[in-house]
């Protein structure tokens, strides 16, 4: 125990110094760098519940149990995702931001690992780096998105995080805004285990809107993507399609027209 705890006072360490550094990052861009600053916190707020975590083992034989970091390991995976979509917004000047991305990830990485915790399925929810396929266009990073098993991508431009929150039946409540939610799950029928949001704007639609989505996050990825056609007319989600592209792999992505998912 003592060597695990060291371990976890070391990570706790490791992710104050990252908020700072993310912080300092954030100040450099101004406006441009207030999602960052959220991000800063946010770690920041991780490593005093990791620090937390550590000193009721030490000071009050409080034992650690692996949900409580197995949600640790959840909630960085989160910061790993927005770090990379503040960085990907930033372009070459989000490196450092990127740097402190991985770190986060590797952090989340390890804590799992100290109470045998599934790796293989925390590495399906960290960004994967870009790598072998090129697409329509090469300079676009996407978001992997599913939902009960369908793919589901949108330009990592439109994302502008990715979170826990509380809703209602029609909002998502987040810093004291109300974004309109859309619960894909409940349309389709489901249910979702862990209700993470992800909250995107429209450009691309008649008025840029931002909206709240129900998903489960898969990767970033630079697309292995052929080029768009016409979806089937089995194609879950048929109706709301605004492009569907077939994959080399033979895994079809679907855009989906958000607008009109809240008619």
């Amino acid at each position: 125990m003592n060597r695990i705890l060291w371990k976890l006072q070391n990570a706790g360490e490791r992710l104050w110094l990252l908020a700072n550094i993310t912080a300092q990052q954030s100040a450099t861009f101004e406006i441009e760098g207030l999602g960052l600053a959220v991000v800063a916190e946010e770690t920041r707020k991780m490593a005093e519940k990791i620090n937390e975590l550590v000193e009721r083992a030490l000071f009050e034989e409080k034992e650690i149990q692996p949900g409580h970091l197995r949600d640790v390991a959840f909630m960085l995976n989160l910061l790993a995702f927005n770090s990379a979509i503040e960085s990907h917004r930033m372009g070459w000047r989000g490196k450092p931001v990127a740097v402190c991305a991985d770190d986060i990830r590797s952090l989340a990485y390890e804590i799992t690992k100290l109470f045998d915790g599934n790796t293989n399925q925390l590495r399906r929810c960290v960004p994967l780096p870009k790598n072998r396929m090129t697409s329509v266009d090469r300079g676009i990073d996407y978001l992997r998105i599913n939902i009960d098993g369908i793919a589901i991508a949108e330009p990592l431009i439109n994302i502008k995080e990715i979170c826990f929150a509380e809703r209602t039946e029609t909002h998502v409540k987040l810093r004291g805004m109300e974004v309109p939610l859309i619960d894909l799950y409940k349309q389709l029928g489901k249910t979702q285990d862990e209700p993470t949001y992800i909250i995107l704007n429209t450009p691309w639609a008649a008025q840029n809107k931002t909206y709240a989505v129900t998903a489960n996050v898969t990767y970033i990825f630079n697309s292995p993507i052929g080029i768009p056609t016409a979806a089937p007319p089995d194609t879950p989600l048929a109706g709301y399609i605004r492009e569907y592209w077939e994959s080399e792999n033979g895994e079809p992505f679907l855009f989906l027209d958000w607008p009109k998912l809240t008619r």
